[in-house]
């Protein structure tokens, strides 16, 4: 039987488009780039390949000219964000179910990591490591991941009892990385792994109010539902704007553009990238005529939607069919 290859949920990495934002990046232009917006908000829940997300995060890093972005992405995420993985941790009655959750339930994320919780005498340690080979370095998305996995037993407030080893050698301004996890930093070590002190384990969870979201889990969360509201109503060009779309919503239209500001996202670029992307997915099915198509992505007529698709792609709907 034959392995599948590994990958990623895309939920893992949508910190990267705050992070972005806050780099004066446009997270809409940046995954345009790398061939998978707007899907990264309409389908957090898609695998992508394992070589792809490193692929991603390594351009993140080009386009910010910050060697320790990935610790910082993972540092803005919070375990709420990341779905039913993240809600069995937050669940969690004490730091040793918690630490169980995140272990053996990682395969919600990640199909492709071997994550361990083992505990040996007066220590416990969460030890991450990728299966198989790498063919991408995938240093920034270790240092995202230990950044996560580090909120686990943090949850038991008591950061100083809590080491981080990397198989990273030190390099030029790596201290950047106590900022995100912790001062107690050992590199060059051969393993990834979050260690603590073994009576962290029956400690209750703290500072874990789920009710109240971070202004970034909102701001995402606000930033996905926008998505997939777009993709639902792609074809009602009535129900496109931004003010039907923040009624919909339940929320005014300043606050639904703040939110997707923090991502780095703005609406009518999203609402563009989303008609692009579905009457690129029309075109390749074939079975649908250019008025067809049009209507179906919110214009009213096929000569708007000409212009559109020559602005999106430098040719005409027709040429583009013809040479697919």
């Amino acid at each position: 039987m034959l392995t599948p290859a590994p990958t990623i949920r895309i939920r893992s990495f949508l910190q990267i488009a705050p992070y972005l934002a806050k780099r004066g990046v446009s997270s809409i232009d940046f995954f345009q780039r790398l061939g998978i917006s707007p899907n990264i908000f309409q389908n957090p829940d898609i695998w992508l390949p394992r070589a792809q997300c490193f692929h991603v995060a390594n351009e993140m890093v080009s386009a910010t000219q910050d060697p320790f972005g990935g610790v910082y992405v993972g540092q803005m995420t919070e375990l709420g964000s990341l779905g039913a993985w993240g809600d069995l941790i937050l669940g969690a009655s004490n730091v040793a179910q918690a630490c169980a959750h995140a272990a053996t339930n990682a395969s919600m994320l990640h199909q492709g990591s071997d994550v361990r919780f083992v505990i040996e005498g007066r220590t416990a340690r969460i030890l991450y490591r990728f299966t198989g080979r790498q063919d991408v370095d995938p240093r920034q998305f270790i240092f995202g991941s230990l950044a996560v996995l580090r909120k686990v037993p943090l949850m038991a407030g008591e950061p100083s009892a809590i080491r981080v080893s990397l198989s990273a050698a030190r390099g030029r301004g790596d201290d950047a990385l106590e900022e995100c996890l912790g001062p107690n930093i050992e590199m060059g070590t051969g393993h990834d792994m979050i260690e603590f002190d073994r009576g962290l384990l029956e400690m209750p969870l703290r500072g874990r109010d789920v009710g109240e979201a971070s202004k970034a889990t909102d701001a995402l969360r606000t930033t996905v539902e926008t998505a997939g509201l777009l993709i639902d109503q792609i074809s009602d060009h009535r129900q496109l704007g931004l003010e039907a779309a923040a009624k919909t919503l339940g929320m005014s239209v300043r606050t639904l553009q703040r939110r997707l500001k923090f991502c780095g996202v703005d609406f009518e670029d999203l609402l563009d990238q989303t008609r692009r992307d579905e009457a690129l997915r029309l075109l390749a099915e074939r079975g649908h005529t250019m008025t067809e198509i049009a209507y179906s992505v919110g214009y009213s007529d096929s000569a708007h939607f000409t212009r559109a698709f020559k602005r999106w792609t430098g040719t005409a709907p027709s040429y583009f069919r013809a040479d697919s």
